[in-house]
């Protein structure tokens, strides 16, 4: 034969009880917060690292293609920094003169450098670039006057670097070019340190 519950002998949770318990799930709230954060940051610095490869290996496949110089030209807007290629028009390189000038054409339209939380620029623990020399200045955009990272015909670029950064400035990413092959490292400076992404 069944039996009746009996709800006399129940007892609800005290208020002290509840107040540890809420305390215990707000803390991890917290906790799963900062953990979300640091994976979304991640996440953005990353496909800025694709975005950014990608622009670079399309201006170098075109100028060895088409065997003409082209480039990608960084500019500051108000909506961030943009990279865009541009085509030689007149034998001499793509300069920023022969870009104002309408000279050498755009081949793309602009491209906000900005995924998420990252974009250009390099955080204030980076005191030195992924070589072991003091980064005597801030700017993430590292080659020639024009801020143009320039291929040949015969595969030869413009050598310097291009630095991403999170928004927490706990992640950086630097693009270093040589000059004779046209050949990109990545490295990725975290925890301090840089180390080369293969």
């Amino acid at each position: 034969m069944d039996r009746p519950i009996s709800l006399t002998g129940s007892r609800g949770y005290s208020v002290p009880e509840t107040l540890v318990a809420s305390a215990i799930l707000g803390l991890m709230a917290v906790v799963a917060m900062g953990t979300l954060e640091r994976l979304c940051a991640q996440s953005s610095a990353q496909a800025l690292n694709q975005v950014v490869r990608g622009l670079v290996g399309q201006a170098q496949c075109r100028a060895v293609t088409v065997r003409a110089y082209v480039g990608l030209a960084f500019e500051s807007t108000a909506a961030g920094a943009t990279g865009r290629i541009y085509e030689d028009g007149d034998g001499d390189g793509v300069t920023r003169e022969d870009i104002q000038g309408g000279v050498d054409h755009p081949l793309t339209s602009p491209i906000v450098l900005r995924e998420g939380w990252a974009f250009l620029g390099i955080p204030d623990g980076v005191k030195r670039d992924p070589l072991g020399n003091p980064m005597a200045e801030p700017d993430p955009v590292r080659f020639g006057r024009g801020d143009i990272l320039s291929f040949s015909p015969t595969g030869t670029s413009t050598p310097g670097s291009l630095y991403l950064r999170d928004a927490h400035g706990t992640e950086c990413w630097a693009f270093r070019v040589a000059g004779i092959d046209g050949r990109i490292r990545t490295y990725r400076w975290w925890k301090g340190k840089w180390s080369e992404v293969k």
